[in-house]
């Protein structure tokens, strides 16, 4: 009996230990996709929808090991009557169905952030429209406004309640970095918001008449039965710290103290480098040393955007828009976040995002477009999506301090590839057919580079290659390469598998997958064959371990060395282990304690 106890209270010492941090995500159209159709794989292929017993909300918490989940809330999404240019699918999210929504998350277990948007449609720092049936425009007087903001704060909250989808955190505004409830839908009027990067005193009317509003969304919160709730003002300035600190020490200057959390957004696309994360940070906790801070929002493609504009931050060098620049982005940002003490929570934006929802006509139930950010495929397959960016989900739960089940698969990023970003030669790689050589950064978004050189443009066949030995598994090698417009005959190159690499004259990612049947050994590189191009960079390898052909392909490998220890995702380590963990020694499963 004392052992049990004991146990007890040691499990419940590390509930509230860990419960000081969150991680989650924003799922606001689980429903909307489930109401669709569409169903979500797991690992294993399982239908998450009914394989576990809350569908994604249980394998969120079961299996990646959130803690918490975002959810927005607007006003009256259908009366947006077509005004803006964003779907009202994507934006369905009115108090019945965040009620239901959040009721899921609390009998879950799980803590619930509100997001509330105080509009009828999307909302972020360039949009902020009053909700139509408000009756109200950029002429109302702020008295009149803040009267109807608190009481709709404590009409919804009390509502959720009473539902049993009582908020822990609560979100005044959603990116309100330049105010919020500037006018109505029909005049889009912005004459009443600020932007950071001016002062205080030539913008103090429009600061005073948010810090109003944000007051009265405090009061709403302290009269509704939700009251206790921590509240968090959420800013999206974080590529530059001197305008995220302006926002927050404004908006206090302006009279508006009393909010225990600053949100932030943080997408590499718009905000850059970790390095201006990591000085906003520093700001932001240096002159708010009693403020916790969360990223609310956050995520990264798993494909490259369509284009990116001269406004935008291309961070493909850094982190390839691939499944494995997702996990790479994933495992850095919160390796990032780990060095301030006053970061408590992230939240990922849409993990669930596959796709329009479209039925079987094509029509588009759940959003017209998508941004590539989410974890599963976002086209069908016999009616489901797989989880492509398994990796990357399953990262995020060691912001809390989870580790990796070592039963689990794990990635084997570069692992087997020598110098796989030429950090200052080319050793490692086979150069056959012609000339290459390491070059250091000339030229965005290339680091230190590989460079084909040749005489003349008859290259017939000409490769630069190495040739590790790997287990049997699916494969995915990934590459940054860039050659002259319109070039023709530049391969990347896997085995018997290769991609045509074709020049636009700026760097493109290129994959290739392919399968190792048992361990072998697979020639991987860049190859030019007949190529048209008169110039070819190259640069940034990744290969990861995608899936495993199970223990028995392991056994077959022990086979052949019986003195071979495995990973149970079929690596092979070059010692007996030390650490603990699950091995394949000999054909079978030993546990390291």
């Amino acid at each position: 009996m004392k052992k049990t106890l004991l146990l007890t209270l040691a499990t419940m010492l590390a509930t509230t230990l860990s419960a000081q941090k969150y991680v989650g995500g924003d799922i606001s159209l689980v429903p909307a996709y489930e109401t669709a159709g569409d169903k979500w794989l797991d690992a294993d292929g399982n239908a998450i929808n009914t394989t576990y017993s809350d569908g994604m909300i249980t394998y969120l918490r079961d299996v990646a090991k959130w803690n918490a989940i975002r959810v927005r809330l607007l006003v009256n999404p259908a009366n947006d009557d077509g005004v803006v240019d964003d779907d009202y699918m994507a934006t369905c999210q009115d108090i019945d169905y965040v009620k239901k929504l959040g009721k899921r998350i609390k009998d879950a277990g799980m803590s619930f952030l509100l997001d509330i948007f105080y509009s009828d449609t999307w909302t972020d720092v360039s949009k902020q429209w009053i909700p139509g049936d408000w009756g109200y425009d950029s002429t109302t007087a702020t008295e009149t406004l803040a009267a109807k903001v608190k009481s709709y704060t404590t009409e919804v909250l009390d509502a959720l309640t009473d539902y049993g989808a009582k908020p822990d955190f609560i979100q005044l505004g959603n990116e309100v970095s330049y105010g919020m409830l500037w006018d109505n839908l029909t005049g889009k009027n912005k004459s009443k918001w600020f932007v950071t990067s001016s002062t205080y005193n030539a913008q103090e009317a429009n600061i005073k008449r948010f810090a109003a509003l944000l007051k009265a969304a405090k009061e709403g919160v302290d009269a509704s039965k939700a009251a206790g709730a921590s509240i968090i003002l959420h800013c999206e300035r974080t590529e530059t710290a001197a305008h995220c600190a302006n926002f927050y020490n404004w908006v206090t200057q302006a009279g508006f103290t009393d909010f225990d959390i600053i949100g932030l957004s943080y997408y590499p696309l718009w905000h850059g480098t970790l390095t201006n994360l990591s000085s906003t940070l520093t700001q932001l906790q240096t002159y708010f040393p009693s403020k916790k801070i969360q990223i609310v929002e956050t995520g990264y493609q798993h494909t490259t955007p369509s284009s990116i504009k001269s406004s935008e931050y291309n961070t493909s060098s850094t982190w390839p828009y691939s499944t494995t620049g997702q996990t790479s982005f994933v495992k850095d940002l919160i390796s990032t976040l780990n060095n301030f003490d006053n970061v408590t929570g992230l939240y990922y934006w849409q993990p669930e995002e596959c796709g329009n929802g479209a039925d079987a006509n094509g029509n588009n139930r759940v959003m017209n477009h998508y941004d590539n950010r989410g974890f599963w495929n976002n086209t069908w397959k016999s009616g489901s999506h797989t989880l492509n960016s398994k990796d990357a989900l399953m990262a995020l739960k060691t912001f809390i301090g989870e580790e990796d089940d070592p039963t689990q698969e794990t990635d084997v990023t570069n692992q087997y590839i020598v110098n796989p970003s030429f950090t200052n030669d080319i050793s490692g790689w086979t150069n056959t057919g012609g000339t290459a050589q390491w070059k250091q950064n000339t030229w965005a978004p290339l680091s230190n580079y590989c460079e084909f050189a040749w005489t003349d443009n008859a290259i017939v066949d000409q490769k630069v290659v190495q040739t590790p030995t790997l287990p049997a598994g699916s494969y995915e090698l990934t590459i940054n390469c860039a050659s002259d417009k319109n070039s023709t005959g530049v391969f990347l190159i896997a085995g018997n598998q290769s991609v045509e690499m074709k020049g636009t004259g700026n760097v493109e990612t290129s994959s290739v997958s392919f399968t190792v049947t048992s361990e072998t050994a697979i020639e991987i590189g860049v190859k030019l064959q007949n190529t048209t191009a008169t110039w070819v960079n190259f640069d940034n390898f990744v290969l990861i371990l995608k899936t495993t052909s199970g223990i028995e392909a392991i056994t077959t490998c022990t086979q052949s060395n019986n003195n071979a220890w495995y990973t149970p995702d079929g690596r092979r380590l070059t010692a007996e282990p030390t650490q603990k963990g699950l091995y394949i020694h000999n054909g079978k499963k030993i546990i390291v304690k």
